[in-house]
């Protein structure tokens, strides 16, 4: 299974045209489409259009949708270079925007390579205990990923778990927008008072693909004020090869949960 059939994305007999069927599958605990689906998805429509891959894509997250919903995603190419795509992606339920992502696209055959940071020094996924939730799974997003905790610091701002997509073939950068939209999380451990946020929008920054079977999510809060908090992520393969950042800016709230 690939990243469009995760998602559950079908065309349509426009090319610049997709759409995403809203299923309890790819939404979030509290029942709304999850953020990262969201740029998953725009990402893997990108790609398939552009016909390049990503180098970083936006999200900003305008309004909930909720199955049985299908959102409407519109592609708009903005310059097309030699090697380089500038384009971005609406996505709708009827005449309501629920998100826009803005990217660019493209690769360039260039010597220079490095990579200049490090991954946490933390056990390998076969060492660390499953994530516990907060709430019963059900058929949401978290039924569909196995969680490893590997750092647990509360009140550090890093806290650090392997996941993997069982579903999933091959890492992809929409796999990876999917698992780059947990900075909420680590604003759950940064804080000392029960909380949930909302993210307003999420950045990924692809580097190196490379094959792995679990990935790293290493989440650094920054900060929390004003009823906001920020925080970036950086995912690794099991080798320790960076394969992409995500930042996030989330507003918070006292947690509340029925059901």
């Amino acid at each position: 299974m690939d990243a469009r059939q995760w998602l559950g994305l079908q065309p349509t007999h426009n090319p610049m045209r997709w759409y995403l069927p809203v299923t309890p599958g790819i939404c979030s605990g509290l029942g709304t489409l999850f953020g990262g689906s969201a740029l998953g998805a725009a990402i893997d429509v990108l790609e398939r259009v552009a016909g390049r891959p990503v180098v970083w894509a936006c999200a900003q997250y305008l309004n909930y949708t909720k199955p049985p919903s299908v959102v409407d995603l519109d592609v708009h190419i903005g310059a097309q270079g030699r090697t380089t795509t500038q384009a971005r992606v609406l996505g709708q339920v009827g005449d309501t925007e629920i998100f826009t992502v803005n990217a660019s696209l493209g690769s360039r055959d260039m010597p220079e390579e490095g990579q200049w940071v490090s991954p946490p020094d933390v056990p390998g996924p076969d060492e660390c205990p499953p994530r516990e939730l907060r709430f019963d799974p059900g058929n949401t997003i978290a039924s569909r990923l196995e969680q490893r905790m590997a750092l647990e610091a509360p009140g550090t701002g890093r806290t650090a778990f392997w996941t993997r997509m069982p579903e999933l073939l091959e890492v992809s950068a929409a796999s990876l927008a999917v698992l780059g939209d947990f900075v909420p999380m680590g604003l759950g451990q940064a804080v000392p008072t029960e909380i949930n946020s909302n993210s307003l929008d999420n950045t990924l920054r692809v580097a190196n693909l490379v094959p792995t079977r679990w990935v790293l999510v290493d989440i650094r809060i920054e900060a929390v004020a004003r009823g906001f908090g920020h925080g970036h992520l950086y995912l690794w393969a099991e080798d320790g090869t960076l394969m992409g950042t995500a930042s996030q800016s989330a507003m918070i709230r006292p947690w509340k949960w029925e059901g």
